[in-house]
């Protein structure tokens, strides 16, 4: 049996996209290890599980998420710890998540393993100034050179990408499971609901809806995940008497959240490049759930959505647009059928199932 060590830098609750790729190469008779780092000490009673067949080994080198280089010192020490863990364990496969986890699997990989670098970003564009950008870029391309594999979700992350290592690309957007949406009708309400269902990272973005709907008494706001502006939000919503904070969610729980959403709302910073290209799971969970979608404006997120005709764009950045625009979505109930009908024809055409087996180039 082949053997598959995950290099993953969050504590696993579980991470979807990690658990859907863990699920699948068990399910095809591969053994899966995800070794994750709960670099908050959250599940210390949970240092080893087995979840449907996979195994998990955290780590706890303590360090407060989010804090940016603070952590640099917690981030070598669970290197370390992995590296020490894995001496004299056999495994065919390193499958390291993201920038830092390809970071931690290429400086302890054994030689005879194979690499595999899964790209959930378009790293370069996460930095604001030229020189890091351009530090980014080497960092990536030196652990493109070093992997065998390269998993990638969309054409963006070629960019840069050496002719040689176009070769070892495999695609694998991160399309939600059809399984988990089934029967996901909407349960009807005499409110406009408007969601944010995922990460909560964009502390401004999200106020901004807050503040543009704060008046509206038949509009309510749900923001659903954990993130590092969780907190911050979770401080003001008392001040807001429509909109309710819930916290951190089980992915399967998706299903049940979309069915009480009438809009998603889909905001990144558009001056961040790796969110002005990026093509989130929100998405296609909006289209397989047939909920229209409010986003960005100058983003490949508007493109697909306008092209479509599946939901609106605003200036994110701007609070009395957001209000011109929910005001008029308020008034005119009938654009969110339209869009839901248009959402119909294309609901199942981004599926996990269908691209899962992409994982077959690396491990059959």
């Amino acid at each position: 049996m082949k053997k598959v060590k995950m290099i993953l830098t969050n504590r696993f609750d579980p991470d979807p996209r990690v658990y859907k790729e863990a699920k699948y190469l068990n399910s095809i008779g591969i053994q899966v290890e995800i070794l994750c780092w709960d670099r908050e000490n959250e599940y210390l009673e949970r240092e080893t599980e087995n979840v449907e067949g996979i195994n998990i080994k955290r780590f706890y080198p303590y360090s407060k998420y989010g804090s940016g280089l603070k952590q640099i010192g917690a981030y070598f020490s669970f290197k370390k710890q992995v590296k020490q863990y894995l001496k004299n364990k056999d495994y065919d496969y390193i499958h390291c998540h993201d920038l830092d986890g390809a970071v931690v699997g290429c400086l302890i990989k054994n030689k005879k393993s194979k690499m595999i670098f899964d790209m959930h970003e378009f790293y370069e564009g996460q930095g604001k100034k030229q020189k890091i950008k351009l530090f980014i870029r080497y960092i990536v391309n030196y652990l493109h050179d070093k992997s065998d594999f390269i998993i990638y979700l969309n054409d963006v992350q070629k960019y840069s990408m050496k002719r040689a290592n176009l070769e070892k690309l495999i695609f694998l957007p991160n399309y939600p499971e059809r399984e988990n949406y089934i029967n996901c009708e909407k349960i009807r309400d005499d409110k406009l609901r408007i969601s944010y269902i995922g990460a909560v990272r964009q502390y401004d973005e999200l106020m901004n809806l807050m503040n543009a709907c704060k008046e509206m008494e038949d509009v309510h706001i749900s923001i659903h995940g954990a993130g590092v502006s969780y907190f911050k939000l979770k401080e003001v919503e008392d001040k807001y008497k429509n909109v309710e904070i819930t916290g951190k969610y089980h992915y399967s729980e998706s299903c049940e959240l979309y069915k009480r959403t009438d809009i998603l709302y889909a905001a990144y910073n558009e001056h961040i490049e790796n969110w002005k290209n990026a093509y989130p799971i929100k998405l296609f969970e909006a289209i397989i759930t047939k909920t229209p979608i409010i986003v960005n404006k100058d983003t490949a997120l508007e493109k697909i959505v306008t092209e479509n005709i599946i939901g609106f764009s605003v200036d994110v950045g701007n609070v009395e647009k957001i209000k011109f625009l929910i005001n008029h979505i308020n008034k005119n109930r009938y654009v969110i059928a339209e869009k839901e009908d248009n959402l119909s024809e294309m609901q199942y055409n981004y599926i996990w199932e269908d691209v899962v087996k992409n994982l077959n180039n690396i491990y059959c």
